[in-house]
């Protein structure tokens, strides 16, 4: 009993440090997928200032000034550094360290 006992700590213990691993990932995509669209906006905004006859250096310019701004949001949202990443969530900023290995399909795999 109470090796079965042990066994189940230890399992839910590692089935949860994989989810963590995974919901910080799942951090990271959501700022990868918001910065994209953030910049597809923008070229498709700039596109159809240039179709209506608009001036095309002020659309290039303001195109410009929102790829910057998405660039900028993009870096205060998940920044990366040597020792691993961090995002920024609820107005707070969290630090995922790149020192935690995880296990999965046999391979070892370094938590950022």
């Amino acid at each position: 009993m109470r090796n079965i006992f042990r066994f189940g700590i230890m399992t839910f213990a590692f089935g949860l440090m994989l989810f963590a691993a995974d919901t910080a990932n799942a951090q990271r995509s959501y700022a990868d997928r918001e910065y994209r669209r953030d910049v597809r906006e923008a070229r498709r905004e700039y596109r159809r200032d240039v179709r209506r006859g608009e001036d095309r250096r002020e659309a290039l310019r303001e195109y410009r000034d929102d790829v910057r701004d998405a660039q900028r949001e993009y870096v205060r949202n998940v920044q990366r550094t040597n020792s691993g990443w961090s995002f920024f969530m609820n107005g707070r900023r969290y630090y995922r360290p790149a020192n935690q290995w995880n296990y999965r399909n046999g391979y070892f795999y370094r938590r950022y």
